[in-house]
């Protein structure tokens, strides 16, 4: 008995991780009828996976490519490549990675990576192959909207798995040949299906770190790459000096622990303000860590929209969407207040602009916040 309806004419290009939610959206494309490529990214040399066991949760590693070439042989899927771009992601992920917490940032790597790799490579072999379509397991909706008259990605109908904040730095003219089969299903549907495919991915856990820092030690991972930073001081929001960290590089906005007082302190204080220049922290009470809004950079809209307007956004991957007026304020930058002042704004960070019905409209790199 054929595991799969005859073919299509449609070809696609899968981006297999192996995982399971990659490995299940395969499983759905030939169930469809679709020829698929299946193409696993080697982001670094496998050595870097010797810092942390072999089943840890981390993406790329060794036994994922392995996980990858079972699932696509068990799937039967018409091709399998390999595709090595170290080099690129390099300079593209790591370096800006690096620069960001040299310049006492707190980046997102993932947000470019899905950018530049994960569509836009995977978008160039697309043409290259004649691929209809670029695939990947996100749990995400990219679809025409006649109401914003373009493609546009929405959220899935997994409230907890939705990665429609992960994927909105992505280039718009991208949407209309990605496809996620698993926007519309749960993550039990996927665990339940790989069950009964009898795939060895069934129960593997997702995936959590970085994959170049599959130890999850950015400290020693940023002074293996040159950027060691030293003790310094840490001032209160007056200007005195009440305590000591251990490096700014440590740090990042709201962030209450690895601070060592002087002297006890009657309450609750959190990283305000990281000073790359003299190697400094200021904290905050928890008040005062509350922002109005933020300065966004780099806007990338998927959507036209108005120089002032309002929306819902979100400013990290596990926050919930707030109300805001955005405005533009330049050619590259937009004002975003919100109607409540929102916790730990952290610059590097990515701010992320929905409609009401869960349509990315833009994302833009938070710049700086904006105080009371």
């Amino acid at each position: 008995m054929e595991m799969y309806k005859k073919m299509s004419n449609k070809r696609a290009i899968m981006l297999m991780s192996g995982g399971v939610d990659s490995s299940v959206a395969a499983y759905l494309l030939k169930k469809e009828g679709y020829e698929v490529i299946a193409v696993h990214f080697k982001t670094v040399k496998d050595e870097v996976f010797s810092l942390i066991p072999e089943k840890k949760k981390v993406c790329c590693s060794p036994s994922d490519t392995i996980d990858a070439i079972n699932v696509s042989k068990k799937l039967e899927l018409d091709d399998f490549k390999i595709v090595d771009i170290q080099q690129e992601f390099k300079e593209k992920i790591i370096d800006y990675f690096i620069k960001e917490y040299n310049d006492g940032k707190t980046p997102n790597p993932c947000m470019l990576c899905n950018r530049f790799f994960k569509f836009g490579k995977a978008i160039e072999m697309a043409e290259e192959m004649n691929a209809d379509v670029v695939v990947s397991g996100h749990y995400v909706i990219s679809e025409y909207s006649n109401e914003h008259q373009n493609w546009v990605i929405k959220k899935g109908v997994d409230n907890y798995k939705d990665q429609s904040y992960f994927l909105s730095m992505v280039k718009p003219e991208y949407l209309k040949k990605m496809y996620f089969p698993l926007g519309k299903m749960k993550k039990v549907e996927i665990r339940k299906i790989a069950e009964d495919l009898n795939l060895s991915v069934a129960d593997k856990p997702d995936s959590q770190e970085l994959c170049f820092i599959p130890d999850n030690d950015y400290k020693r991972y940023l002074v293996d790459a040159g950027i060691e930073t030293s003790k310094g001081k840490v001032y209160d929001f007056k200007g005195e000096h009440i305590g000591y960290h251990t490096g700014y590089t440590d740090y990042t906005i709201g962030q209450r622990a690895g601070i060592e007082y002087i002297k006890n302190q009657n309450q609750r204080l959190h990283v305000y303000k990281i000073n790359s220049q003299d190697n400094s922290i200021t904290v905050a009470p928890t008040e005062k860590v509350h922002f109005k809004g933020l300065i966004a950079k780099n806007m990338n809209k998927f959507v036209d929209f108005e120089d002032e307007f309002s929306a819902v956004c979100r400013i990290r991957k596990r926050s919930e969407e707030k109300p805001a007026k955005i405005k533009k304020i330049s050619e590259n930058e937009y004002q975003i207040v919100f109607e409540e002042p929102i916790f730990a704004v952290t610059p590097g960070q990515f701010a992320t602009i929905y409609d009401e019905s869960g349509i990315v409209l833009g994302c833009g790199v938070i710049d700086k916040y904006l105080e009371d």
